[in-house]
């Protein structure tokens, strides 16, 4: 890492603290380290352990764990004080490849609006990044190309039209069976390879071989919309619609949006869930699959429904900093811009 990437890490990071504390956000630092995290079954964590001075057998070592992002600790802040905040703090994922945009240990930003849904936080989110290019505009690393990009208001599409435009069918009205249909038209093997997939697993396999590489990268996009199929601590929101064939049917999708540059994606969102039962039995669900196949197994906080239901209405970003810092550097990886990388495990 040369003394021009340190600079412009630097930079990065004053120009994103400058932002959000100009929009009144309050800047949190919470702590590294847990004793129960979230259950999110798609990721792994690292275990560690603080060990008791003068104890000795199973009350010396007490299990910890490295967050893979600070949502535990910000809630709860949330719930208590009702402040729009931002958090810039390291995060940590195991078992994941170590690539290009990818590293085991990497840098979190996170920040929750009061009183705002998830197409607040779009406005929000294009705002930041406009920002951003234009705080370091003037560096020697930066990328004008990639600064005319984020200087064009973002392509919002929801999920289902992304579907029709990139894909030619229509996600809302896809059972399992299409799906399978329109894996095999599209390129993706004989749709008898997945007679024993679930709806949301083709949903994925779609969404990543088939919608994905086919966004513009000419200006940033949101895909927002996603369908509730796919569970998530999103609201919900739920509409009739009528079908080519002329039957009615209910379209129940998720306040959620994943934006892309480039097509890296870069952040999501939600209009977060606060009905605290459907957050426990979403945390006792995703806790017993997370227990049955993790290689590292963690407790789950108590009730943690409980505390989401005590915020106010708001809406939650996250965003991969160092792949922002990346882009705004014209780079294709992380590489140039991390203090240490694992690409030797």
């Amino acid at each position: 890492m040369d003394i021009e990437a340190i600079e412009f890490r630097a930079a990065c990071l004053q120009a994103a603290r400058n932002f959000f504390i100009t929009h009144g956000y309050l800047e949190l630092d919470t702590p590294a380290l847990a004793p129960a995290l979230i259950p999110e079954s798609c990721l792994e964590v690292f275990r560690t352990e603080y060990l008791k001075p003068f104890k000795t057998g199973e009350e010396a070592a007490v299990p910890l764990f490295l967050v893979p992002s600070p949502e535990v600790f910000i809630k709860p802040v949330i719930a208590a004080h009702g402040r729009s905040v931002f958090q810039l703090s390291k995060c940590y994922r195991n078992c994941e490849s170590v690539g290009h945009i990818h590293n085991p240990e990497f840098t979190m930003l996170e920040y929750y609006t009061m009183q705002a849904d998830y197409r607040d936080s779009v406005t929000l989110t294009e705002t930041f990044l406009q920002t951003m290019a234009q705080a370091v505009a003037g560096l020697p690393l930066a990328d004008p190309e990639l600064g005319a990009v984020l200087s064009k208001p973002f392509l919002q599409l929801t999920m289902d039209e992304a579907f029709k435009r990139f894909a030619g069918f229509s996600l809302a009205e896809a059972e399992t069976p299409e799906l399978a249909f329109h894996a095999e038209r599209l390129g993706l093997g004989d749709r008898a390879q997945y007679e024993d997939w679930a709806w949301d697993d083709l949903y994925e396999l779609l969404l990543v071989h088939c919608i994905e590489p086919q966004l513009p990268p000419d200006v940033p996009v949101a895909l927002l919309d996603y369908p509730a199929r796919v569970p998530c601590l999103a609201r919900e929101r739920s509409e009739q619609r009528t079908a080519a064939d002329g039957r009615t049917y209910i379209w129940k999708t998720k306040e959620r949006w994943e934006v892309y540059v480039r097509g890296v994606e870069l952040a999501n969102c939600y209009t977060e869930a606060r009905d605290a039962g459907e957050i426990n039995r979403s945390f006792v669900d995703e806790a017993a699959v997370k227990n049955a196949t993790a290689r590292v197994p963690h407790p789950v906080p108590e009730n943690f429904g409980g505390i989401c239901a005590r915020m106010p209405p708001c809406s939650g970003v996250a965003m991969g900093f160092d792949r922002l810092i990346m882009l705004l550097g014209g780079k294709k990886t992380l590489e140039p811009f991390l203090y240490g990388r694992f690409s030797r495990l």
